[in-house]
Parts: C-alpha cells; structure tokens; sequence
C-alpha cells in the first residue's frame, strides 16, 4: 500500500486517502465552501497542514492552504497580517510545483493585494505590478477559475486606482464585463460591474446589472451574499431616474 501511495502522489502528483491522508479534496472544498466561522476554517487549516507534514509536495493541498488562510484574515484582527503570509507561502509553493496552476496565481495575487491595501501601500507601483503579473498569468491559464475572479479583481483594481498609478474605467469595464460574461450567476461580479457603469454616469446598464444581483441573492442567508445584496440595493437606491 505505501509503495502504492508514493508512486502515485509523487509520480503523478495525485493526492490519495490513507491512514496518513484520511480526507479527499473534495471533502475539504465542501467544507471550505459551507464555512463562514473562523472556528470552520482554523479547522480545515489544520487538517491540511496534517496532510502536507507527510506530503509537502502536493500542489492542490498547497493552494487550498493559501484558499484557507485568505479566507482566515478576512475573520481575524490583528492576526490577518500572518494569514496573508501564509497565503502567499503557500500559493507561492504551489506555483514552484505545478507552474501552471491558475488559481494558485490567483490567491497570491488576491493575499498581495491585501497585505498591501491592509498596510496603506496599496498605491505602490511596487505592489501593484506583482498583482497585476499574477492575475494576468491567471486569466492566461484559466479566465474562468474562482467565478471568473482574475477578471474581477483586476476590473477592481482599475477601478479604483487613481488614473495617474494606472486606473483606467475602460479597463476597468472590460475585465467586469469578462467576469460577468465567463461567471454570470456570480453576484459579485454584478455588482463590480455596476459600480464601474455608475462611475462612467451609464445608469441604464448599471440598473440592469443590480436587478440580476437582487435576484441571485434572493432569498439568500448566505452572509457574504447578504452584504453584495445591501450594498447593491444602496446603489440602485441611489441612481438618478
């Protein structure tokens, strides 16, 4: 059985359950995807971190690290510091594994871009630049991974840097539109898009891109969900007729 277990996750880099490895990545991404307390994920980080004591050279472990410890500091104080750390040790070892893992650009860019917003540097070319090469890479590899998120994260980061660092709407725009077009039952990417329609005085699409965020998240209790649903509905509240 152990030489069976090697061969496999170090020949073809496939994760298996053993008595070392009792839960699969599909167990762990439900619980990641059902989790809204830190208690949740505290949990889930440790389970891999047991996994990858064994088999550190596992790169869908090493990214679903990176996933949980992003999803950690958007819970912690004064800790989200070290979580954003942790996401970027871990996406960055996934990368050196498997080079070309779009969502492990994905989540070292995402946890860049916090740390910095987080440390007031945010309007460092220093900072912006390795995000911008990350989400690229991740659009290049795979446009469509986390609901489209490269795509909404740039369309967000062109939004809302200063022209004279980069900002730019119609760019802005265009990687919004992407996001909804490749993900369009995401309602995050609804609302990013909305906000950028508002911003270049076109009410009419905006509108049209908050109804279909007020239905996705109809009936919702999802938190997350809940806070896209207020924030869009203060939008559309304030629109001009």
């Amino acid at each position: 059985m152990y030489l069976i277990v090697f061969f496999l996750i170090f020949a073809f880099g496939v994760p298996v359950v053993s008595a070392e490895n009792p839960i699969t990545l599909a167990e762990i991404d439900s619980q990641q995807e059902k989790s809204q307390l830190q208690t949740g994920y505290q949990e889930i980080a440790s389970q891999i971190e047991k996994i990858l004591a064994g088999n550190p050279n596992q790169y869908q472990w090493q990214w679903r690290q990176a996933r949980t410890q992003y999803s950690l500091a958007k819970k912690a104080g004064e800790s989200k510091s070290d979580h954003y750390d942790l996401c970027i040790l871990h996406s960055s070892r996934a990368i050196d594994l498997q080079p070309d893992s779009a969502v492990s650009y994905f989540y070292r860019g995402l946890c860049r871009g916090k740390q910095a917003e987080m440390k007031g540097i945010w309007a460092s070319l220093g900072i912006i630049e390795p995000f911008q090469e990350d989400m690229k890479k991740a659009v290049e590899l795979d446009p469509k991974v986390n609901h489209a998120g490269p795509h909404r994260a740039l369309g967000k980061l062109y939004l809302e840097l200063p022209f004279f660092l980069g900002g730019d709407s119609d760019k802005a725009v265009f990687h919004l539109k992407e996001a909804v077009r490749l993900a369009p039952d995401y309602a995050e990417n609804h609302l990013g898009l909305a906000q950028i329609l508002v911003k270049k005085n076109n009410s009419t699409q905006a509108r049209e891109s908050l109804h279909k965020l007020i239905q996705l998240t109809d009936n919702t209790q999802d938190e997350k969900l809940l806070s896209l649903r207020k924030e869009g509905m203060e939008l559309l509240e304030n629109l001009t007729p």
